[in-house]
């Protein structure tokens, strides 16, 4: 690694040199052939001037993947880690060192966060948008608080639906498949001169893992040992979803867009347990309902200026009630829980070219969180409730300053605070420098906050699914925001119009860590550090054929066996093999492949590769280690033009083609092959 950040800083020095000698190249010539991404600084840029790593996930790269659901979508993503507590409760990931939550990642879709308390995570399951509507999706690989504010320490996604006026007619779908697969989905949408709209509505259902029966092949327990796992083999899924989205544009000025959107989601939860006597979380259905209004207004003022107004309210609801068993047999319960959250956010900016050679973009915003909860259980334990809320204010800015014609400088930041007393600045600095038109080498660094989640500074808040909860909470007084600070160097190459190359070297230390001490309260303490790489190929064709490659090599360390030593027993090591929890749970190697052909009588067909080295999940025992694993998927499609008055197509997708079956995060998630069959109608 030190090699590969000496050599690219050499590089950078000696194209100082001749960089003066491309005056008289065009500005276009620097970022031809290359997307152009909008959430890396707030500013419309190709990827060779943003100030960070970024990875697009484009239309033609989802529909060739064959993914149903969209976490899986960024096994496509380099250093991305991406697996299931459940089948239907999914968590993503950068750069390992998880626990189920995956609290360092912020997620957003057409701007407006998903991301929310209070255990500060994403429940993908009761997101209301399909994959069919989703036009690409932009991921920040690294800290981006400058841009999107505290939690994104990890990095961004970035979800982009499809335009209003993207679809003239109506389309329908049908998905069926073994493990339960039954999907089916139908768009309708209008252009018109002044107002476009699009509407969804969806139904999909699954039945998650198999249930397990015997060591799985590859896998690192013994036959002894599986008596001793809880039995998942109850994680149906189905949910019914609707979604709409509106442009009106009276005039060559403003446009307004206006979304919403509902989810209702069964998820079947808990465990089975015929071995161990005592179950405290039986199986039972855990019930969701999900819903978001969104309003936006853009307008265009002279100079190339722009202004931006956006609102939108968030309210989540889960309940779930279920006995209550001790001792094997014996009836205690029932228990019922319900947890509410909800967000109202208010935000404005404006994008103002400043001079020739600069532009700036700033703005603010206002953030309200919402969360009510009850619970009671019978004559056990007193009835329990929760409720609060928190404010949260900030200001933005990003300058975006071309030095030369081959030399850009992005600087930024973002200040925030909020009623619980935390109060961050988080700055950014990159130098872009185009050492020839197609050859881009950027230097970049950046700070970055994560503010403690409301489940970490009360413990336990309600948490419907996560069983068991007691009367009372347990306080962790005194939390600080985690720190980031990260530093990457990158080099991107577009060899001609069809092959790029993306080269990422970065280092990151992590402090004020928190982690959960041996007295069930949450503390800051930990230590870390990441380093690796991660390099991107991406080849195609005209429109015949696409091929993408994606390699990551990283490692890290913490002071997690001193903290252990003293008497932190919460970050035990899950076996003798493993000195630190924390660089035990990321994947020293990763690596997928993506390769997609079409031929001109509408046949198609795709196959991808996705392997991860072993790890240990960071807040899991020794029993759900989980080795290598290896999968290949393939798709085959065939379109079809004027069948009956309609087009459409016909595909089936095979996923884990070769049955290498493997577990994910709890080692009774066995991923064995499964296929499906999907029929398209378009009219």
């Amino acid at each position: 690694m030190k090699i590969i950040r000496l050599s690219l800083l050499t590089s950078l020095c000696l194209a100082s040199v001749f960089a003066h000698a491309s005056n008289e190249v065009s500005e276009l010539d620097y970022y031809q052939d290359l997307p152009v991404v909008l959430s890396a600084s707030r500013l419309s840029q190709p990827l060779s001037e943003a100030p960070n790593a970024m990875t697009v996930i484009d239309r033609k790269m989802i529909i060739a993947s064959g993914f149903r659901t969209i976490p899986d979508l960024f096994k496509l993503v380099p250093g991305m880690y991406v697996s299931y507590y459940k089948g239907s409760q999914a968590f993503v990931s950068y750069h390992g060192a998880t626990d189920q939550y995956a609290r360092r990642m912020q997620v957003m879709i057409d701007g407006r966060s998903v991301y929310m308390p209070p255990v500060s995570t994403v429940d993908w399951a009761d997101l209301p948008i399909t994959v069919d509507d989703i036009e690409r999706i932009e991921v920040i690989r690294g800290p981006a608080a400058a841009s999107h504010g505290a939690n994104s320490t990890q990095g961004v996604i970035s979800i982009v639906t499809r335009d209003a006026g993207d679809l003239d007619g109506g389309s329908v779908s049908f998905t069926r498949g073994n493990k339960g697969v039954n999907d089916i989905s139908t768009r309708f949408g209008k252009r018109g001169e002044k107002y476009d709209y699009r509407m969804t509505l969806a139904y999909s259902a699954d039945h998650g893992y198999d249930n397990l029966t015997a060591a799985p092949p590859g896998k690192a327990i013994t036959q002894s040992q599986v008596p001793t796992l809880l039995n998942n083999s109850f994680d149906n899924n189905q949910a019914r979803l609707l979604n709409y989205r509106a442009d009106y544009h009276p005039n060559s000025a403003d446009n307004f867009d206006i979304q919403f959107g509902f989810n209702h989601d069964v998820q079947t939860v808990g465990w089975t347990d015929k071995n161990i006597g005592t179950n405290f979380n039986t199986t039972h259905d855990l019930l969701s309902d999900a819903g978001f209004f969104q309003l936006g207004w853009t307008r265009q003022m002279e100079n190339d200026s722009e202004l931006d107004l956006r609102y939108y309210h968030i309210r989540h609801n889960k309940r779930e009630s279920l006995p209550y068993y001790l001792g094997g047999t014996f009836h205690i319960g029932p228990i019922t829980q319900s947890l509410t959250t909800g967000r109202d956010e208010i935000e404005v900016q404006h994008t103002v070219h400043t001079a020739s050679n600069n532009r700036l973009v700033y703005g603010a915003a206002w953030r309200k969180d919402s969360i009510d909860g009850s619970a009671t259980y019978d004559n056990l334990f007193p009835a329990h409730s929760f409720s609060t809320a928190r404010d949260e204010y900030r200001i933005f800015a990003h300058d975006e300053w071309r030095i030369t014609q081959s030399l850009l400088l992005n600087t930024g930041g973002m200040y925030e605070k909020d009623s619980m007393g935390n109060a961050n600045t988080s700055p950014r600095i990159a130098l872009n420098l185009h050492i020839t038109p197609r050859r881009t080498v950027r230097i970049g660094s950046s700070v970055a906050y994560r503010t403690p989640a409301l489940v970490e500074a009360q413990l336990p808040t309600l948490q419907p699914g996560d069983l068991f909860i007691p009367s009372s909470t347990v306080n962790s007084p005194g939390l600080i925001p985690e720190r980031l600070l990260a530093r990457e160097v990158g080099y991107l190459e577009n060899f001609d119009v069809s092959t790029t190359l993306d080269l990422r070297v970065f280092s990151e230390q992590l402090s004020d860590g928190i982690y959960k001490s041996a007295t069930s309260k949450f503390v800051n303490g930990m230590r870390a550090k990441r380093e690796g790489m991660e390099i991107t190929l991406k080849h195609s064709v005209n429109d015949v054929s696409d091929l993408t490659l994606n390699f990551a090599h990283q490692a890290g360390s913490s002071n997690a066996p001193a903290l252990f030593a003293a008497g932190n027993t919460s970050l035990k090591p899950a076996s003798p093999s493993i000195t630190d929890v924390y660089s035990g749970s990321i994947p020293r190697n990763s690596a997928s492949a993506l390769y997609a052909r079409h031929t001109g009588d509408g046949f198609s067909y795709s196959a991808s590769y996705y392997f991860q080295d072993a790890l240990q999940p960071f807040d899991r025992g020794s029993v759900d280690y989980q080795p290598v694993q290896r999968r290949m998927d393939v798709r085959i499609a065939q379109t079809f033009r004027e069948f009956g008055g309609s087009n459409g197509e016909v595909a089936v997708v095979i996923q884990n083609l070769f049955d290498q079956g493997y577990t994910e995060y709890v080692a009774n998630n066995v991923f064995d092959r499964r296929g499906y069959l999907t029929l398209r109608l378009d009219w």
